[in-house]
């Protein structure tokens, strides 16, 4: 099976060219097929089908085929430059005058899919009946995971001399899975304090949410011409472009701004958030840090909520991007198997628009991280390697995407054990944006398990300041549990654990924490039900392998009991010696460990 990569777009830079080399490489196939013992049996506009007598035959066509478009770019512009990806296996099937069919054939289109821009992968048994006749160069891709084949498949990649093409970097317009917020001058009294404060209120939102990873705000100068009291959501929407429509009211009182604020949807005019706030009197600015997040986050979180309702039952292709993400991320959080099931269907469907869009790639690895934390040993082995792979697709196209890069050093800690990468990784995102909060969160998380408990807590506090995303707001306490508890503060450990948990009692490092915070708080009975609920909560299928559930179970049982022990027997250096094994692991939240 060959496709053109990126087909669609390159019809979009010019239909008639990319139809004529097509028909010309049509040809040419047809013309030189039959010397490798092969035959054409479908051009399908922009992919081939072809079956050979044997193996050797069938490699040889495959990279005459890459040739022929390797010699056609060089008197190309780079970005209408044409790459194949070809997949070959051995296959089994019935024909007739129409077509070919047979589960090994949809196995081969789906290895060619494992195939980049200028590649050739072939399945081990086409590379078992190669037998030493042509001299390759084979890289083992080992057992992948095909989409709707339910063994993985071993898989060799063809190496050639040279280097394989490359697609030029297209501009990903990252705007385009962003929610338009427009705020609006408030509301004030006839007084001229007051009125200078509400635009100063609407200035000091508009610098707040800007620094959102899902909303994109509208500039001020683009709102400034708007009045809340005379234009309607219709008329902003239309002038700005705006989805939804954050308005309110600033009025004094005893001698401080009262602000109320709303946010409405602007299509149906919907209320979809309101609330009053009284900034303290020491605040800088009309509203003081703490007030400010917490009007950031409940503008995201009811943001989110409103696309989750919007989305829900229609078909995906129907639904603008924007909202797929939104949804996703508000289902991908709720952690239950069957909404993070849908919250991947609708970020695979994402990449199916945009294949190279950053921000797709960096919340498909998070949640495949997220799968990997809920997951017993050896049923993370996939997800760790999807997890990289999207993170690492993120990074390569946009290495200046924070999120990305805040994302891929949060799949190196969880997913390749590799701290000192992540290290670089949160670095470089901290270097382009200080304050990020989803940095800045995963950093303090990377700082704990280092053992560097005062700087987690610093971070993990910094990254709550900025929290926006109100669905996530259990793995930051999780992660600020995590870091009290390496800063051997176990009281506020047990206390942000319990938060954590009482937000999202499905998240399973939150429960693993608190089972150790309550030990160190000498709540012994506390920790063995919460232990038997961390037993409950990751309950596997029959099928999980019983040796590693068995000892993890025995490491909790006898972590308590030492405990337990040197308690009676007032000797806590036994009691911490003989848990220490076990705490270690739970403390590094890595279900591989234990």
């Amino acid at each position: 099976m060959a496709d053109v990569v990126e087909s669609v777009r390159l019809m979009e830079l010019g239909e008639h060219e990319f139809i004529t080399r097509w028909h010309q490489f049509v040809n040419f196939v047809q013309e030189h097929v039959v010397l490798y013992s092969g035959r054409l049996h479908k051009s399908l506009g922009d992919g081939l089908m072809l079956e050979f007598a044997d193996a050797p035959g069938c490699v040889r066509a495959a990279l005459a085929m890459q040739a022929w478009f390797h010699d056609l770019n060089q008197g190309l512009p780079s970005e209408e430059h044409v790459h194949l990806r070809i997949g070959a296996h051995v296959a089994d099937f019935l024909a007739d005058q129409y077509d070919i069919y047979g589960t090994d054939v949809n196995v081969a289109a789906r290895i060619a899919s494992l195939a980049g821009p200028g590649e050739v992968v072939i399945s081990a048994a086409l590379r078992d009946r190669l037998a030493g006749a042509l001299a390759l160069h084979l890289e083992d891709l080992g057992r992948c995971h095909l989409k709707h084949v339910k063994q993985p498949v071993h898989a060799f990649r063809i190496g050639q001399a040279r280097e394989a093409p490359v697609l030029s970097a297209q501009p990903v317009d990252t705007r385009g899975l962003r929610v338009a917020v427009a705020v609006l001058p408030f509301a004030s009294r006839s007084e001229p304090a007051s009125e200078s404060g509400g635009e100063t209120l609407a200035d000091e939102l508009v610098t707040a949410l800007s620094r959102s990873d899902v909303l994109q705000v509208v500039s001020r100068m683009s709102t400034a011409p708007l009045d809340a009291s005379r234009d309607s959501l219709h008329t902003v929407s239309s002038e700005v472009g705006a989805r939804y429509v954050l308005t309110g009211r600033a009025r004094p009182r005893a001698g401080a701004l009262v602000m109320h604020a709303e946010l409405a949807e602007a299509d149906s005019g919907d209320v979809v958030w309101a609330d009053s706030f009284h900034p303290a009197a020491d605040a800088q600015g009309l509203l003081d840090g703490a007030l400010l997040s917490q009007v950031v986050t409940a503008v995201h979180g009811a943001v989110i909520e409103r696309e989750l309702k919007s989305v829900g039952g229609r078909p995906l292709p129907s639904v603008e991007g924007a909202r797929l993400l939104l949804a996703s991320v508000g289902l991908m959080h709720r952690l239950s198997p069957v909404d993070m099931a849908t919250a991947r269907g609708m970020l695979e469907h994402l990449l199916e628009r945009w294949r190279r869009h950053p921000v797709t790639h960096a919340w498909l690895g998070h949640l495949h991280v997220l799968r990997v934390q809920q997951s017993l040993p050896g049923f993370t082995r996939q997800d760790e390697a999807l997890a990289r792979a999207h993170a690492a697709a993120a990074v390569q196209a946009d290495s200046s995407a924070v999120l990305a890069l805040a994302m891929d050093g949060h799949a190196c800690v969880h997913c390749a054990s590799n701290m000192e990468a992540a290290g670089e990784r949160f670095a470089q995102a901290l270097s382009l944006r200080p304050r990020h909060s989803l940095a800045l969160l995963f950093q303090a998380e990377w700082l704990a398990l280092r053992g560097s408990g005062r700087a987690a807590r610093l971070a993990a506090l910094q990254a709550t300041h900025g929290l926006s995303l109100e669905p996530m707001r259990y793995l930051y306490d999780a992660v600020a549990a995590l870091a009290a508890l390496a800063d051997r503060d176990a009281e506020q450990a047990l206390v942000l654990a319990q938060q954590s948990v009482q937000r999202n009692p499905r998240y399973l490092p939150a429960l693993r924490t608190l089972v150790v915070a309550q030990v160190e708080n000498e709540r012994i009975g506390d920790a063995r039900a919460t232990q038997q609920q961390l037993f409950r909560s990751s309950r596997p299928s029959a099928s999980a392998p019983s040796r590693g559930r068995h000892r993890w179970r025995r490491g909790c049982r006898r972590a308590l009991h030492g405990r337990s022990r040197a308690r009676a027997c007032r000797k806590p250096e036994a009691g911490y010696q003989r848990a220490g094994s076990f705490f270690l692991s739970v403390m590094r939240l890595m279900p591989s460990s234990t």
